[in-house]
């Protein structure tokens, strides 16, 4: 089939999508989404469904449709009907630039259309979709599209690669020319060598004995200042000096100790005063 057909064309009863027949419809019947989602985009021809962000709303949006209707046991014709409507819709959209109100009566006809019977037809013709099917395919629809309106004409109407792509920003850096310049991306490991050789660094056994050795001084010295200061002092010096700490601490202790109960007297002062007035009310 080379294009959809309506009612009045090529003795056709119902719109079909001519993007697949009714046998290539049923094989994708037995397949999964993932599979189902490998088959459309080479059906429509959507190469960068993976990359491109509208090609992939594009891809999604005829996904959630087949399978919505497999999930609805619908038939091959009918889900090539729903199909061919998913498109029509979505061209509307993207190449009429046609507004919600319009592309929601549109949608209304072509569904309508699903319930007549051609006027050449037999009477035993019966319609595509029955009344419980017309609700649920309307729910569907109302959901998925028409509640997304302003996204999908968004979508086919603003060019966002290229607004992307275009966009410009200017950055203040710092003068270079009082600074050294950075180096070259990609420069060779061993020019940079050859340019600013690395310092040989002493070996590790030097640098512990020099640090054995100084601590061995450090100690030496001073356990002589120990022995010097020890010699110096009689006994009446260090009886002298163990007064005056003992002195010393006796009246930190005092003071700490009046600082407490200072503290106290103040709590319990202030919670007697609280209780006369409690009282006193």
């Amino acid at each position: 089939m080379d294009a959809p057909l309506n009612v009045n064309e090529a003795g056709e009863m119902f719109l079909q999508w001519p993007c697949l027949s009714c046998e290539n419809i049923n094989v994708l019947m037995e397949l999964s989404v993932d599979q189902v989602q490998l088959q459309l985009a080479d059906v429509l021809d959507l190469k960068k469904h993976q990359t491109c962000m509208k090609e992939a709303s594009v891809l999604d949006y005829f996904i959630a449709g087949f399978w919505w209707a497999k999930e609805m046991t619908f038939t091959c014709q009918q889900i090539s009907f729903i199909m061919s409507l998913l498109q029509l819709l979505l061209d509307n959209i993207k190449d009429k630039h046609m507004p919600f109100a319009d592309n929601f009566k549109e949608f209304t006809r072509t569904l309508l259309s699903s319930r007549q019977s051609s006027p050449s037809a037999s009477a035993t013709v019966n319609p595509l979709f029955d009344v419980d099917q017309i609700k649920s395919i309307t729910d569907y629809f109302s959901s998925s599209l028409f509640q997304h309106y302003r996204l999908y004409e968004f979508l086919f109407t603003h060019p966002r690669d290229d607004m992307l792509l275009g966009m410009e920003r200017y950055i203040e850096v710092v003068n270079s020319a009082d600074f050294v310049a950075p180096l070259e991306e990609g420069t060779p490991t061993d020019d940079l060598h050859h340019i600013a050789p690395s310092p040989v660094a002493p070996p590790d056994q030097d640098s512990d004995a020099c640090a054995e050795k100084d601590e061995e001084e450090t100690d030496e010295c001073e356990q002589v200042e120990t022995l010097e200061s020890r010699e110096g002092f009689s006994v009446g010096d260090v009886r002298e000096v163990l007064e005056e700490m003992t002195r010393e601490m006796l009246g930190k202790l005092q003071e700490d100790f009046t600082e407490k109960l200072r503290i106290q007297e103040e709590t319990y002062t202030a919670r007697l005063e609280s209780l006369k007035r409690l009282t006193s009310k």
